[in-house]
């Protein structure tokens, strides 16, 4: 999220397929993606850092959801902080993919 200096540079679509590549197939790896950006967006005063998470978070909302056991978590999370631009567009992406999730 760009807190700390990477020492090679990788271009956003290698990281992020590093990060999401192999959580589509694994429901305790996409939680586990979940709760790590929602912790480093947490009281984190760097405005960078969290426009980055947000970005982040709004990918995996609309790549897979959460887990059942980790929902109204997630859910908590994004209300607690509407006035964030993409809160809501997140809660929206979640919403869609679960129900995505339930028909297939």
């Amino acid at each position: 999220m760009g807190d700390y200096p990477t020492k090679q540079i990788h271009s956003s679509l290698e990281l992020t397929d590093q990060i999401f590549g192999q959580a589509t197939q694994s429901e305790a790896l996409r939680d586990e993606i979940y709760c790590q950006i929602m912790k480093q967006m947490t009281n984190n005063n760097n405005r960078f850092s969290l426009e980055q998470g947000w970005q982040l978070l709004w990918l995996c909302c609309g790549l897979f959801p959460t887990s059942q056991t980790l929902l109204r978590h997630a859910r908590k999370f994004l209300e607690s902080r509407r006035r964030e631009p993409l809160a809501s567009d997140c809660l929206q992406r979640l919403q869609s993919m679960l129900r995505w999730d339930h028909q297939h």
